[in-house]
């Protein structure tokens, strides 16, 4: 009796550190890594969470917001000031591409199921660009707005819609149809969300607001703009604007404090899963997983 008590103690004690900071279990023998810019010597840094093996790569200078995460190659893309798109393989530590582009694109995306680049610039009106990443070639320069506001900390890209999206500062998302340039919709968004990551999975817009000397993680449905839910950021303090990412795995959404810890946050608690003190001051992060 008392063994069998033991085995459901232990069973239990497993349980609950399996699923403490999940909201589906984690496919086996994967290691979440964060790649990011060091923004002091312009390199390119990637850290393993497990090992905490930090590997570095020289990219000079670089636009900000122009980074991108290719999740299905394992490529870190930025725009160098060169007005070239550099591509750079994240775990051989080499640039494998080099698009020259005729104005700087910021807003990037990527655009995995067509191969695309798309990424935003202004010559005195709003354009969104989209470029073949196998050739190189421009595919499509749109224009789509002029005289418009941005908020610089939120835009993704709905792939199956083939939507790029942006928020406007007057807190209305903005679709648009890449090839053509066409608004699709705009949506008012009932709560301010600023520090925006898009979960597909939930089609979910996941961001921050500060209310009453409180930060929260809001989530917003994308298709309604109505919030889904509010709750405080257990711990979040000062913390960088569009330095976030989400983990869909562990349902943690990561933020970048203001003396470069990664924080990650439960989405539907706001409880403080983790923290991750880095030693460089970073720009662009970006997450993925290495499958082995």
């Amino acid at each position: 009796m008392l063994m069998k008590k033991i085995f459901y103690l232990c069973f239990c004690i497993a349980l609950i550190v399996a699923y403490s900071c999940k909201k589906d279990p984690v496919e086996k023998n994967t290691v979440l890594n964060i790649a990011a810019i060091n923004s002091n010597n312009s390199q390119l840094v990637n850290v393993n969470l497990e090992s905490m093996k930090k590997t570095t790569f020289s990219i000079g200078c670089h636009v900000m917001s122009s980074a991108t995460f290719n999740v299905k190659n394992k490529t870190f893309g930025y725009m160098a000031c060169d007005n070239k798109y550099r591509i750079v393989d994240i775990e051989a530590g080499r640039e494998i591409k080099q698009i020259p582009l005729v104005e700087a694109i910021s807003f990037a995306v990527v655009d995995t199921i067509r191969n695309l680049l798309i990424g935003h610039y202004n010559n005195g009106t709003d354009r969104v660009v989209t470029v073949n990443l196998t050739d190189g070639n421009i595919v499509s320069d749109k224009q789509f707005y002029s005289d418009v506001f941005w908020d610089a900390s939120t835009w993704f890209f709905r792939d199956i819609e083939n939507e790029y999206v942006l928020l406007r500062s007057d807190n209305v998302l903005v679709f648009v149809n890449p090839p053509t340039g066409n608004i699709v919709k705009t949506l008012s968004l009932t709560t301010d969300a600023g520090n925006g990551v898009y979960d597909r999975k939930n089609n979910r817009l996941i961001g921050t607001t500060y209310e009453a000397a409180k930060n929260y993680i809001v989530t917003i449905d994308v298709n309604t703009g109505k919030t889904l839910s509010k709750v405080v950021a257990q711990g979040l303090g000062d913390h960088f604007a569009a330095e976030m990412d989400y983990d869909a795995e562990t349902n943690c959404y990561v933020l970048v404090s203001s003396n470069n810890e990664v924080l990650f946050f439960d989405v539907d608690t706001g409880e403080m899963k983790d923290r991750v003190q880095l030693d460089f001051d970073l720009v662009s992060l970006k997450l993925w997983r290495d499958r082995g």
